[in-house]
């Protein structure tokens, strides 16, 4: 059997790792890989300059490459060290006989000692080759391995199987095909390639939406204003090349805040996004490599049977409220535990009494206690709105940025602000769940990919402490700007120019979209996603409609999600035709997840259901 694998990130990685285990000693299979970069992927390319600073946004002890669906079951021997376990033992010897990676990570893995640390995108990269290098060594002899550093162009159906050329022209067959793409450009919009031409006909820059490890920052340089749209991940890596990368430094205070001291070749920046404000930072790690939050109120078990009570469709508004609860109880018991003078014996008397929501306003008359028992989510997420001046939101973005230090400070357990925000990360195998098994109508689908997409990532898909340190350091040192919410960019006959909530202009000579682009397979840049859309091949999700009549998620890949087969054009199912991760988004709940482990991570379930899909056919 000829197995064809189209892209080498995390998730083929995973699928390739499962085809080793579960193979049958009698079979005969040819395995290729493909991907432009290396093993790995585009995001952790270790040979990106960048990603040696570039941080990952998940600790390195809730990192795995080892597909553990079904521990126990590994041919040869148990290898399953974590990210942060492999870079304490066998890091430091495979970068010694790998001279081809920078001298960084070897003094990175060797610094690398704490699951309260944070590892490069780089090193992430290393340890994916290393691990593609141990899950070959078990390889059985019935099975060849071959990766191909190369691009597919196209692949068509051979009837039975698929013919796939590459970039460089060679030609392979395939029985079974998966495509796990990860994130893709996209072709310019009309206003895109307008600030393109704007760009090179004033010498300007223009960066849109991109990885930003691939941004060339190199001419831009204190005569540069540098209007930057986007104030998520991808802005914390596009604001580090911008100042310390332009020869600043950052030294740390004894009470642990940060001073930027600049070289004075750095841009200028005036920064902004629509709601105005970062997410929240990741709290300081307190958490085991699988230690999850334990729900008491938001358990599937109980919004399933919600659902059922309410003829088959879960209410958004029960969902929300019964989420909300949870992260009350996570907010009101951590403040009990943080008071000192309580003794351990009444702190569990008062635990014992916030145990049922009913008690929660008298917990305060009942114990003589000043505990917050007045919290708005909602407000949480989008704290901001109020504020009516723009001198009035500059003070309230830095007063933001100070408490919520201080809270990510406290740790993403103990907090009792971030130890809550932080139960949105581990409860979404259960919103997965309650979302791919389609228990909510099309309008609470709508408001899920609207306004709940927007309250998770506000809340709980933020950057390293780290850098929101950073940030506030540099809006210290006055290199950085702040612009309101609303922030809408475009240009006029002189320069870049940008516009405000509050009617604030702005000028600059350069523009970086600070973000990755809307996963949308009709747009991609993709001549394999070209190829796959002109032979009908793949097709937009239209099983959700809208009452406009418009179809929310016709920017992803249809596919049978119980089997990850691909629909064409005729809606009928490609057999052998796969499709996993990024291109599912919105199909699937979050799946821009790194796999972590024994958590029954949606890389590995899906690993397992295309593996078993492979074998079985």
């Amino acid at each position: 059997m000829q197995i064809a694998l189209i892209g080498a990130g995390p998730r083929n990685l995973a699928i390739l790792d499962r085809l080793i285990q579960k193979a049958d000693s009698n079979q005969a299979l040819t395995i290729n890989i493909f991907d432009p970069y290396p093993v790995g992927g585009r995001v952790w390319n270790p040979f990106f300059e960048n990603n040696q600073t570039y941080l990952m946004n998940t600790n390195p002890n809730q990192v795995t490459l080892f597909n553990d669906y079904d521990i126990g079951q590994r041919r040869g021997e148990d290898l399953t060290p974590n990210l942060l376990t492999w870079a304490q033992s066998y890091a430091l010897p495979f970068l010694k006989q790998h001279h081809e990676y920078p001298m960084a990570y070897r003094e990175e893995v060797l610094s690398l000692t704490s699951m309260t640390a944070y590892a490069s995108r780089g090193l992430m990269g290393v340890y994916a080759a290393w691990f593609f290098e141990e899950i070959l060594k078990n390889c059985p002899s019935n099975l060849s391995v071959r990766f191909h550093q190369v691009a597919v162009k196209s692949l068509l159906e051979a009837n039975p199987g698929f013919n796939i050329t590459t970039t460089d022209y060679n030609h392979f067959f395939a029985d079974k095909v998966v495509l796990a793409l990860g994130h893709l450009d996209a072709e310019l919009s009309e206003k895109k390639k307008d600030l393109e031409k704007f760009a090179k006909e004033k010498g300007f820059h223009y960066y849109p939406a991109s990885h930003p490890a691939e941004n060339d920052f190199s001419s831009l340089n204190e005569n540069d204003t540098v209007l930057v749209q986007g104030l998520g991940l991808s802005f914390f890596d596009d604001l580090l090349s911008l100042t310390a990368g332009k020869g600043g430094f950052f030294l740390t205070k004894k009470d642990g805040s940060l001073v930027y001291h600049p070289s004075g070749h750095e841009p200028h920046l005036i920064i902004g996004s629509g709601s105005g404000l970062p997410p929240r930072a990741h709290g300081l790690n307190q958490k085991g490599a699988n230690e999850l939050y334990q729900p008491r109120f938001f358990t599937l078990e109980r919004m399933q049977r919600i659902a059922k009570d309410c003829g088959g469709h879960l209410p958004y508004n029960t969902f929300r409220h019964v989420l909300d609860q949870e992260m009350t109880y996570k907010y009101l018991t951590n403040q009990v535990n943080l008071l000192d003078k309580l003794s351990d014996t009444k702190k569990e008397e008062i635990l014992d009494f916030l145990e049922n929501p009913k008690n929660w306003q008298r917990v305060n008359e009942k114990f003589h206690l000043k505990l917050d028992v007045h919290i708005s989510w909602e407000k949480e997420a989008t704290p901001s709105r109020d504020v009516t001046s723009l001198s009035a939101f500059r003070k309230f973005f830095v007063q933001h940025l100070k408490e919520d230090i201080d809270s990510a400070a406290l740790g993403n357990d103990k907090s009792p602000l971030t130890g809550a925000y932080d139960i949105l990360r581990d409860v979404r195998g259960t919103v997965r769940t309650l979302y791919n098994d389609r228990l909510f109508d099309e309008d609470d689908y709508q408001k899920l990919l609207t306004d709940f997409k927007l309250f998770d990532t506000q809340l709980s898909v933020g950057p390293p402490l780290i850098r929101t340190r950073q940030l506030l350091a540099l809006i210290k040192a006055k290199q950085v700007t702040i612009a309101g919410p609303n922030f809408s960019v475009a240009h006029d006959q002189q320069f870049f120019t940008a516009t405000d909530r509050f009617d604030e202009h702005y000028q600059g000579t350069a523009l970086i979209e600070a973000r990755l682009g809307r996963p949308d397979f009709r747009t991609a840049k993709s001549p394999l996603l070209k190829s796959l859309r002109q032979h009908g091949l793949i097709v937009g999700d239209n099983r959700i409609i809208n009452q406009d009549g418009t179809a929310p998620l016709a920017n992803t890949i249809k596919v049978d999600l119980k089997t990850f087969t691909v629909y064409n054009k005729e809606n009928q199912l490609i057999p052998n035709l796969f499709v996993t991760g990024v291109p599912l988004e919105g199909q699937s709940w979050f799946t821009t997840v790194i796999p972590r482990p024994h958590v029954q991570t949606i890389a590995f379930t899906e690993a397992a259901t295309v593996v078993n899909q492979i074998l079985s056919q």
